[in-house]
Formats: C-alpha cells, sequence, structure tokens
C-alpha cells in the first residue's frame, strides 16, 4: 500500500502465489545497512502469504530485501514527510498462525498445486501445529524444514522490534515513554 500510495506499483505476481514459507530471503547492501535489520541474519527464511508484488518502486523507495520468488520482499518508502518500513513476508506471524491460514485457503492451495490433496494438507498442518507446540522437536523441524529463523520471536520478530524501537517509541509524546 506504501508503494502505491507514493506512486509505485503492485501488479499479480506471474509466479504465482507466496504460501506458507518465503525461503532464502536475502537482504540487500541497503537492507544489511537498514535499522529495520539490525540483529537479523543476511539470509533467512520467513511466514508469506501473498498474490501480488510490487513491480515498481515508488521514487523515494528503497529496496531492503528480496528473494527467488518475489523481487521486493522488503521496502522502505519515504514520501512528503512520511518513512514507511515495509516486509511482504509477515514477522508477525506464528507457526499456528500459519497452519491456520493453510487450512483456510485450503481448496486454492490444493488446486495451485501446493498439496497433491486435502489428506496431504492436513499432515502438513498437523505437523506445523504439532511443532508449534513443541518447537524442540528436531524431526518435525527437519520434516517441515524450517529453523531458528522461523521459530525463534527474536529472530523472526526483529523488524518489529526495531520498528518500535527505532520509530515508534522515539515519535512517542515523553508521557508514553516514560512509563
Amino acid at each position: 500500500m506504501a508503494a502505491v500510495a507514493a506512486g509505485g506499483e503492485v501488479r499479480k505476481n506471474p509466479h504465482g502465489r507466496e504460501m506458507g514459507f518465503a525461503r532464502k530471503l536475502r537482504l540487500t547492501a541497503e537492507g544489511r545497512a537498514h535499522p529495520m535489520y539490525e540483529g537479523k541474519p543476511d539470509v533467512f527464511d520467513g511466514f508469506i502469504s501473498h498474490l501480488d508484488e510490487v513491480t515498481r518502486l515508488p521514487n523515494g523507495g528503497v529496496l531492503l530485501a528480496t528473494n527467488e520468488h518475489t523481487r521486493v520482499q522488503a521496502l522502505e518508502v519515504r514520501h512528503g514527510n512520511g518513512i514507511f518500513w515495509a516486509t511482504q513476508y509477515h514477522p508477525e506471524y506464528e507457526l499456528a498462525d500459519m497452519a491456520r491460514l493453510i487450512v483456510a485457503r485450503a481448496d486454492h492451495l490444493i488446486k495451485e498445486g501446493f498439496f497433491a490433496d486435502r489428506a496431504a494438507l492436513d499432515t502438513k498442518v498437523q505437523r506445523m501445529e504439532t511443532l508449534a507446540s513443541d518447537p524442540s522437536r528436531k524431526d518435525l523441524r527437519w520434516d517441515v524444514a524450517i529453523g531458528d529463523d522461523i521459530l525463534d520471536d527474536r529472530i523472526r520478530q526483529c523488524e518489529l522490534r526495531n520498528w518500535v524501537r527505532k520509530v515508534v517509541m522515539p515519535a512517542a509524546p515523553a508521557s508514553v515513554t516514560r512509563r
């Protein structure tokens, strides 16, 4: 939304839906230097669910992260007096959230070939939900192919913490920050 509001362009991704896990998200040089990514690995996986993508950055837009499926996985938009940090992937999601989102979109995901059938989808969701309740399950981590960048809040939610610390809190009235 920020990209479009500032004059960029968004269209349906020609690679189709990116769902579940965005693999090998890579920070650009600008991303590695950006305050949103302080403490984040240069390459990581993240939760994802989208059909569209930013196809043209607006003036003042800076590409921060990318992967093979979607060129613009994160950006900063400066427009007017505003600064907006945006991710295409979802650092706010948890594994159980993604499992439920897969269930909610089951028919589309099966039709699009993400799963052979409902039984395969249900099996994957059950593994994800079990792992969500017991992240120490090495067998399920291996089976679902996810690591700490997905399961550890300190890594997965790094962008959110940095945004709060560097954008929200410095702009908050003194009465809010003194608590």
